[in-house]
Parts: structure tokens; sequence; C-alpha cells
């Protein structure tokens, strides 16, 4: 069974006149809280074997601090994750790895308004997607199921 951890970037700088929204960093205290996030949800016995994350900055900032809390797993950067993309195509991509990954935990870091219409269309439920969040969806006998989603608050309170 594999399992699916949709993460939320954390705390990224306001767009800045002549700035692009790609090249949007973590503030400070987004690197902080984030960091701390990270630490929780691997407290939670959620540590990555496989990463994949929008190539933004502030989205690959924040597969750097899940790296730091689990350890060194392969990642890399999807164009499947960024705020436009659409939740059907993937899904296709998300069955696909989900095929050829027996057993593991997938992380995937991405944006809104993305990751919530992605989490209905997998799951049918409709979420409130804070920053560092993560909602953990499980892939068995050919359907996505919702197991849980934590709140930032409480993974930095667990970490």
């Amino acid at each position: 069974m594999t399992t699916l951890l949709l993460i939320r970037h954390g705390i990224a700088e306001d767009l800045r006149p002549g700035q692009r929204d790609p090249d949007r960093a973590l503030t400070p205290e987004g690197w902080a809280k984030t960091r701390a996030a990270m630490r929780g949800l691997v407290a939670h016995g959620y540590a990555p074997t496989r990463g994949f994350s929008s190539p933004y900055r502030r989205a690959m900032e924040t597969m750097a601090c899940l790296q730091e809390a689990a350890g060194a797993f392969p990642m890399e950067t999807t164009l499947m994750a960024l705020p436009e993309s659409r939740p059907p195509q993937a899904d296709l991509w998300l069955r696909g790895l989900a095929a050829t990954t027996e057993t593991g935990i997938l992380a995937l870091i991405s944006h809104q308004p993305f990751l919530g219409e992605l989490i209905f269309h997998l799951t049918g439920r409709s979420l409130e997607v804070k920053k560092a969040s993560c909602t953990v969806v499980r892939w068995g006998e050919g359907a996505w199921r919702f197991e849980r989603q934590f709140q930032p608050s409480e993974l930095r309170r667990d970490a």
C-alpha cells in the first residue's frame, strides 16, 4: 500500500514589484515553522521514501525542510504540482507512481488552489489546506482513501 503526503508549502514572502511568483521564498518565520512541522510529521511516522515538489522556490524550500527532518530521500521537481495544475491529470500520474511503488511513502509539495482541488478529487473531501499542513491519503485496491489531515500547529506541537 502506498501512502501519499500532500503538503502545502510554508509561509512565503509577499510578492514584490518586479518579482516573479515562482521566485518567492519562505520567510524566516516560514522556515522556522515549516522545519518544526516537518519534524512533527516525521515524528508521527511519515518519513518519505520519495518526494516530488513544485519547481517554485517556496515549495522546494519546504522540501528541504522535510529532507532535514527525514534524512535524504530521492526527490525531484514536477510540473504536475504547479498552483494551476489539473487534478485529473495529477491523479493519473499519482496512480502510475502508486502502481510502481509497492509500499512506501510519497510526498508531494505544492500550492493552493491545486492541493485543495486534488484532495477533493482523490477523496471527495473539501478541506482547508493551511501552509505547512499535510493531508495523508492511501492508495489501495484501486482507489485513494483519506487517512487524516495534520494541521501545522498540531505538527509543530508534536515535533
